[in-house]
């Protein structure tokens, strides 16, 4: 049986020192890329080779400690599970930040906040931190910014005065979806609540329906709801037997609709003559199954965009000023074939 290799002792910035030559202030110049040090370009190649040579890795907690600061930015995960939208909008902050030299990491404690929550990121000495308003309080961002992180950019339903903040308002899901079915002529819409994990978001979104529905005089009907197949068929069969069922369920999000999709065929109904459907992410989904989804898009490359944009000016910043001016995200309906 192979045996697994011991851990060598790690190489260190003497050792790039002595085996280029020079000292060890040099050699952090030169990693450190510190603009007007002086340092030759055949000097700094000579630096360049030994940390190759030798597989030399700064020490990112020491150079933390010694800065006060790092090259991370702290992502802490929302309360619901990670679906396609926040996958994507991760995935366009990552690469954006990588090209500024931070790096995108994730806090997976999901139910930490205020001091608590600000200890645990600040324990990582990171250059800024993404969080939604519900984690923070004044005082939280207060401890932050005194444990130096540079930048806080929170995300939520509406703006707060002690950070600058993303308005993403889930209401504005339900809302946007909710009027399109109204113009499309339907008066009688059914709206799914998840029930678990995502029964927050959820609720959020059947607030936007519930407004939307009472501006437009709908006949409203909720149903909270797992995801499950038996559900679904449960409530497409009760459907099927009214006259007076709804003509288009909301149904919270694509892999919601595509429940509902195949429970109602088993049903008997037909999509979207019976029924009509709809989504929310614009996930790849919409276009495998039959009929196609009608969606309300979040557009997460242009929001990842908005944080990224947001984040960097903010840590560009050299003194603090007015809370910078945030527009808020407007979703918009794809339409598709289910309504």
């Amino acid at each position: 049986m192979p045996k697994v290799p011991r851990p060598g002792k790690a190489p260190t910035s003497a050792d790039v020192a002595r085996a280029a030559g020079v000292s060890r202030t040099t050699v952090s110049f030169v990693l450190n890329d510190v603009p007007g040090s002086g340092i030759s370009d055949a000097t700094r190649q000579k630096v360049l080779a030994a940390v190759r040579k030798l597989g030399y890795s700064p020490n990112a907690g020491a150079r933390a400690l010694r800065a006060g600061t790092s090259n991370l930015v702290v992502y802490a995960m929302p309360r619901w599970p990670l679906g396609h939208a926040i996958d994507t909008l991760l995935e366009r902050a990552r690469d954006a930040l990588a090209e500024r030299g931070l790096v995108l990491i994730l806090h997976g404690d999901r139910k930490l906040t205020g001091l608590d929550a600000a200890r645990a990121w600040a324990e990582l000495r990171p250059r800024a931190v993404l969080a939604d308003t519900w984690r923070c309080t004044p005082e939280s961002v207060a401890m932050l910014r005194q444990h130096g992180v540079q930048t806080v950019v929170l995300v939520g339903e509406e703006p707060v005065p002690y950070a600058p903040t993303v308005v993403f308002e889930q209401k504005r899901i339900g809302i946007v979806a909710t009027r399109y079915l109204a113009e499309r002529g339907h008066r009688r819409i059914a709206a799914i609540v998840p029930t678990g994990e995502l029964r927050e978001p959820g609720e959020l979104r059947f607030v936007g329906v519930r407004e939307a529905a009472d501006d437009e005089r709908l006949e409203l009907t909720r149903v909270d709801m797992p995801f499950d197949h038996g559900a679904a068929l449960t409530l497409a069969r009760g459907w099927a037997a009214d006259p007076d069922r709804p003509t288009a369920v909301f149904a919270y999000n694509d892999e919601f609709a595509a429940l509902m999709l195949r429970a109602l065929r088993e049903a008997g109904l037909t999509v979207p003559d019976d029924v009509a459907v709809m989504g929310v992410d614009d996930t790849p989904l919409c276009e495998l199954v039959t009929p196609r989804l009608s969606t309300v898009a979040l557009h997460t490359t242009s929001f990842a965009e908005m944080h990224v944009r947001v984040l960097i000016d903010l840590i560009d910043r050299t003194h603090e000023d007015d809370l910078p001016v945030i527009p808020e995200h407007e979703p918009l309906v794809v339409r598709r074939d289910s309504a």
